[in-house]
């Protein structure tokens, strides 16, 4: 008995709701109707009977009755939770060698030869209801023609209902036209000119006087204070000329009037200078001629 018929004889076994909901899985009870007026089956006896729907379906679901290891192979996967509907033996081919084979090579010290044969296993069989695609696409947008034509429709009303409303909220554009006036040419007023920079104060150069020997160094006497006050006021004076503008001016300003302002009271604080009268001058003395007198 081939693997088939194992199959077909387990799957007569199964109720008939189940076997109705695999056999239509594929195929419209009118095609089944279709199928079992043109069937005919065969009794135990050889003798050929007319087909019924029964004996279609069971046909039909033995033809979609498979193992897990045929599924996958298939691209599907048992879905979680199924049971299997069918547990039986079905053939199985191998090129091992049987367990008998291989102990009688090992005896003859030999490598036992490939054993081509079938062999029955233990199968547990899952319909198809039970599978789906191992790698599941995505679910259509649309389940048939007719709802695509509707979802067409829908659309179609809605862009003439947002073309209508947008004719209706679209303001009336006028245009408006403005004459410019006439331009006039007019002279450009006088600019008034910038006043010239004041020119920087430069303190007067102290000139170099000649050195006085010592005797007129203690003769000489200090400058006289009013030539002092003279020289401090008009320094002063330099400083306040000095634009506020210009910062490097009035710094040097400032430091002249500065030094003119500390000799005047350098000025206020000396003594008065005390001449010193001339040395008389030394007469010089001489010896030999006075030796000569006390040896005569």
């Amino acid at each position: 008995m081939t693997n088939n018929q194992i199959i077909m004889n387990e799957a007569a076994k199964l109720d008939p709701a189940t076997l109705h909901a695999i056999a239509t899985a594929h195929h419209t009870p009118e095609q089944i109707a279709a199928m079992a007026a043109n069937a005919v089956t065969t009794d135990e006896n050889g003798d050929e009977q007319p087909a019924t729907i029964a004996d279609v379906e069971i046909i039909l679901a033995a033809a979609e009755l498979h193992t897990f290891d045929h599924w996958k192979k298939e691209g599907k996967s048992v879905k979680k939770g199924e049971t299997h509907l069918i547990e039986c033996y079905l053939w199985k081919y191998t090129t091992r060698p049987s367990k008998a084979q291989r102990e009688a090579a090992e005896a003859e010290g030999k490598e036992a030869a490939p054993a081509p044969h079938f062999y029955p296993t233990k199968s547990h069989l899952f319909s198809c209801l039970q599978v789906h695609d191992a790698k599941q696409a995505p679910a259509g947008r649309f389940g048939s023609v007719a709802a695509i034509m509707e979802y067409n429709k829908k659309l179609a009303a809605e862009r003439k209902a947002a073309k209508a409303a947008a004719e209706q909220a679209a303001p009336i554009i006028t245009e408006e036209h403005h004459e410019l006036p006439e331009l006039v040419h007019v002279d450009p007023l006088p600019t008034k000119k910038a006043a010239k920079k004041a020119s920087k104060p430069t303190a007067p150069k102290a000139t170099k006087k000649p050195a006085a020997t010592k005797k007129a160094a203690q003769a000489s006497a200090q400058p006289a204070p009013d030539a002092l006050r003279k020289a401090e006021r008009e320094a002063k004076a330099a400083f306040l000329a000095v634009p506020e503008t210009d910062r490097k001016g009035q710094a040097a300003a400032l430091d002249a009037w500065r030094k003119t302002r500390k000799a005047v009271e350098d000025a206020k604080q000396a003594p008065a200078a005390v001449a010193v009268p001339d040395e008389a001058p030394v007469k010089q003395l001489d010896f030999e001629s006075i030796a000569a007198g006390l040896l005569a």
